[in-house]
């Protein structure tokens, strides 16, 4: 069975909780590895040359992914009530509409004993589907903050990107007055953001300061 929680901890979770990737879509981790990291970088992350998967480092917050995948208040009070994390109840959500189903029916196949992959077998729903729903939820967030194009953001994530390089470059390209392609096609093997930052004119610090946490508004 999944792990219990209190009801007053089931709701202070529910209401407002902030998601990460790795942590909202741990059905993507478990069947590709998919846990990049997109929170603000560090000064020593800035001259990296590749931010690659950080299994358990720091994530991309992610608050209001309820209300982009249609979760209601309702429906994630009674899961949670019943003994359900809201991280599986999100992560269902996302295979349900990446599947074009109902939540219930995902849910009604998760056990405490099977594993996402499962739980895609079963509902018909591919990893691909799940992905691609995935980076367009993440697309979502990136053009919300930075102000980059959705559709430009979306085809960097259709070449193959990393979640954080197209951050980085979005939000490099919003404090350097650049398109967004033209600042990741800087970006090389051999050099890092803090190189490309640089060469744009941009101190890191200033691009700290603008990440923060990646935050939207529910409407």
């Amino acid at each position: 069975m999944f792990n219990n929680l209190s009801r007053k901890k089931c709701a202070a979770l529910a209401l407002g909780a902030v998601m990460t990737v790795g942590a909202a879509f741990p059905v993507l981790s478990e069947v590709a590895n998919a846990n990049e990291a997109m929170t603000p970088p560090t000064q020593q992350e800035m001259h990296q040359g590749h931010h690659g998967h950080h299994q358990g480092g720091p994530r991309m917050f992610f608050p209001g992914i309820e209300q982009q995948l249609g979760i209601s208040k309702t429906d994630m009070d009674k899961y949670c009530k019943d003994g359900t994390r809201p991280d599986d109840v999100v992560a269902a959500a996302l295979v349900a509409k990446a599947g074009n189903t109902s939540l219930d029916k995902v849910m009604s196949y998760k056990t405490g004993d099977n594993s996402w992959k499962e739980v895609m077998e079963k509902t018909g729903v591919t990893f691909e589907q799940v992905r691609q729903t995935r980076d367009e939820l993440a697309a979502n967030v990136i053009a919300q903050k930075t102000g980059a194009n959705k559709n430009a953001i979306g085809v960097l994530f259709k070449q193959g990107y990393h979640d954080r390089d197209i951050m980085m470059a979005a939000e490099l390209a919003k404090l350097s007055s650049k398109e967004v392609n033209e600042v990741i096609n800087m970006k090389k093997i051999n050099n890092s953001w803090h190189d490309v930052a640089q060469s744009l004119g941009v101190d890191d610090s200033a691009v700290r300061e603008d990440m923060g946490p990646i935050q939207h508004k529910a409407k």
